[in-house]
């Protein structure tokens, strides 16, 4: 069903759960967690501004910004490629119960009927991590474009590298979508009982910190919790074994260097390595009135890095 037409964009995303989003309840989103989606719905931390321009019109996230200016331009290669027509597009899905979205496209297909079109670019080193198929975060969301819009079929198309269509075509299932409906309905029953889900430590941080908020003067006494003890001995653990770990890098990289002697790349029997000079500079001269300094020189210093060869 379409959400209400007096709803701001805002204003639609802060009462659903989308359909970007879903992947977080299932666990499978690599940019967030359902801690971090649970503090963002009651209002606790801020909400990334999508394709957010800088103060110069410049783009925070390059990668978002080329993908949003060359979705339509992808969508027009799809329908030329593989006849899909268009169909009226709606501003806001959502299935009344704190689910919803609007998928990229809706589209008619000539032989299954209407459907949906979701629209990724990604380079090619991205794509060959992949695999046969897009990640299941993907595969989730066009699932739930598919069981918003009541239709049988969605499509993924991919752009790879600028220069190479895909299609990656999906029947409606509707097992999953049920599930995907059932996990944001006990979503937003937490939300209203302020039931808050566990942070994933190595990755919620930064959004614990924000929940959290400014520090006050307090000296809390944990000395009889053993869990902060146990806590504390770990990262002091880790950080010793970082700080010998860089350690041992630095003296791997100066033999290495030593054998390579003054050529700018070596090959190994399974590793190629580079450690070719990057030119210095001069720095700039500053004006009369600033005394003649000059200010940025640099010198020039070796790079180095190891890949490994195929065999």
């Amino acid at each position: 069903m379409n959400a209400p037409a007096s709803f701001t964009d805002a204003q639609f995303r802060a009462s659903v759960v989308g359909a970007g989003e879903v992947s977080a309840l299932f666990g499978v989103n690599p940019w967030l967690t359902e801690f971090e989606l649970w503090h963002r719905k009651t209002g606790d931390v801020g909400v990334p501004e999508f394709n957010a321009l800088r103060p110069d019109g410049t783009p925070e996230n390059e990668r978002i910004y080329c993908g949003v200016k060359l979705e339509p331009v992808i969508i027009e290669m799809a329908k030329e490629r593989w006849g899909y027509t268009a169909r009226e597009q709606v501003k806001h899905l959502t299935n009344g119960n704190g689910l919803g979205g609007h998928p990229d496209r809706r589209v008619i297909c000539p032989d299954r009927g209407p459907g949906i079109l979701e629209v990724k670019m990604v380079d090619w080193l991205e794509r060959k991590k992949w695999g046969d198929e897009p990640p299941t975060h993907y595969l989730i969301q066009n699932q739930t474009y598919q069981g918003l819009d009541g239709v049988s079929w969605g499509d993924v198309i991919v752009l790879v590298g600028g220069n190479s269509l895909e299609r990656h075509q999906y029947d409606f299932r509707p097992k999953l979508y049920a599930e995907v409906q059932r996990r944001v309905a006990d979503f937003w029953q937490s939300v209203r009982d302020g039931n808050a889900p566990k942070p994933d430590y190595s990755r919620d941080g930064d959004t614990l910190v924000e929940v959290l908020g400014t520090p006050t003067d307090e000296l809390a006494d944990l000395r009889d919790n053993l869990e902060a003890e146990q806590a504390a001995m770990e990262w002091t653990e880790a950080r010793a074994r970082r700080f010998a770990a860089e350690a041992d890098e630095a003296t791997a990289k100066a033999r290495l260097i030593e054998m390579v002697g003054t050529a700018g790349a070596a090959l190994l029997p399974s590793f190629r390595v580079s450690c070719n000079m990057t030119k210095g500079s001069s720095g700039t001269l500053i004006t009369d009135a600033m005394v003649g300094t000059t200010i940025n020189a640099r010198k020039g210093y070796r790079r180095f890095d190891i890949k490994e060869r195929n065999a």
